[in-house]
């Protein structure tokens, strides 16, 4: 990806900026009319959008910009190897990694901390990643299919799960408690 892509890259989150920000704003008057709490409907309702955000802007980095080669390669580390550990290869490696770090991080956020585990995480995060794999190779997007793109995927999204897990951990613990004390309430009715 050089300039014209990040140039490209930029534009396209700027037009998405406000589909974004729509979609969050219907979540939060939606979770408003469910008798939700304000702040919470509210931060529930940017994670869900942002999660959704970096999808999209994930599904044009990897399939609407085309690629310079087409291929696959099955052989876990074979491309990561291949591409060294110069300049290129941490451009290449690094980038893989990069793409998944902002995914990693809203995933435990999101759908209101239904997906709070490092196992799950992992579980959503190598399914968009092999779909995304899928799609390069179904669509020929010019980009070669390997299975380390899936590690390296993975791996990003665990780095960026474990960067907000004492936000996320804390979230889902309150959750418990406040479902804990919710269940108590109504068995002594």
């Amino acid at each position: 990806m050089g300039f014209l892509s990040v140039t490209s890259l930029v534009s396209t989150a700027i037009v998405l900026s406000p589909p974004v920000a729509l979609i969050a704003v219907v979540l939060f008057l939606v979770r408003l009319r469910r008798d939700r709490k304000w702040k919470e409907a509210a931060l529930d309702s940017a994670f869900d959008a942002l999660t959704l955000g970096v999808l999209a802007l994930m599904s044009i980095i990897t399939l609407v910009n085309p690629g310079s080669s087409g291929g696959v390669e099955l052989v876990p580390f074979a491309d990561i190897a291949a591409a060294g550990w110069g300049l290129t290869g941490l451009y290449q490696n690094g980038g893989n990694i990069a793409m998944f770090v902002p995914l990693g991080a809203l995933l435990p956020l999101a759908l209101g901390g239904r997906l709070a585990s490092f196992p799950r995480v992992l579980a959503v995060s190598g399914a968009v990643s092999i779909t995304v794999e899928i799609l390069q190779y179904v669509l020929d997007a010019g980009r070669i299919t390997a299975v380390d793109d899936v590690i390296l995927n993975c791996a990003g999204a665990l780095i960026g799960a474990v960067l907000t897990w004492p936000w996320w951990h804390a979230q889902s613990r309150r959750r418990g408690r406040e479902g804990a004390q919710a269940t108590r309430e109504l068995s002594h009715r």
